[in-house]
Formats: C-alpha cells, sequence, structure tokens
C-alpha cells in the first residue's frame, strides 16, 4: 500500500524526467500528463478516486478513473512502461531503505496494482 503521496511524485517526477510541480500543475504536455496519470493510477489503487483526483488538483473523481484505466491499457500494450510503473510502485510501497524479503519474479513486478471487474 503506497502511503506517502509525496514520495509517489517524486519517484514518477524522476522516472519521466518531469518537475514535480509539473505534475501538480496544470501543464498538459505528453509526458506531463501520463506521469499524472501515473500517480493518480497508483493513488487511487488504495485510497478514493476523488482523493487521488484532488491531490493532483483535478476536480473530479472520474479523472482518476479515467487515468487509471489510460495506465491500464498502456501497461497491456508497453511492457517496458508497465516495468517503470511497476518500479514506482515497489519504490513506494517499501520507501528507499527498505526492500521486501523475498526477491519477486518477472511476472509479479508486472502486476503493480488490482484490476477490479
Amino acid at each position: 500500500m503506497i502511503v506517502d503521496f509525496n514520495l509517489l511524485v517524486a519517484e514518477t517526477a524522476k522516472a519521466f524526467q518531469v518537475e514535480s510541480e509539473d505534475i501538480l500543475g496544470p501543464r498538459r504536455t505528453a509526458l506531463a500528463s501520463v506521469a499524472r496519470h501515473v500517480v493518480m493510477a497508483l493513488w487511487a489503487d488504495h485510497h478514493p478516486y476523488q482523493d487521488a483526483s484532488n491531490r493532483c488538483n483535478r476536480g473530479c473523481h472520474s479523472t482518476a478513473m479515467w487515468a487509471r484505466q489510460r495506465v491500464l491499457n498502456m501497461a497491456e500494450i508497453d511492457h517496458s512502461f508497465a516495468l517503470i510503473v511497476a518500479g514506482i510502485s515497489k519504490r513506494c510501497q517499501y520507501g528507499q531503505d527498505e526492500l521486501p524479503e523475498e526477491t519477486p519474479s518477472e511476472e509479479e513486478k508486472v502486476q503493480f496494482f488490482s484490476v477490479s471487474a
């Protein structure tokens, strides 16, 4: 479970080589938008959609719902994107210093958040 929103934003900004302000601000470049969607998707996996939207300075919960679906679709198509998002999720769940005891398999690495019907 991801509990530190600031760490999530920082790790996502580093992974996508954008500024944290671009993720949380009004910027609409393709890279900033994808990074913002990743933040909303990972946060919304364990928190309410409205909270994810509010934290990214967006008004409606449907924005986070759409972002989560977009990230899932992109991860299905692009394996390298899925690995990037999985890495962000892993670093935010365990922090910088604390790692899980078991190393996950390649298959587990790609499953970064659950799909609900």
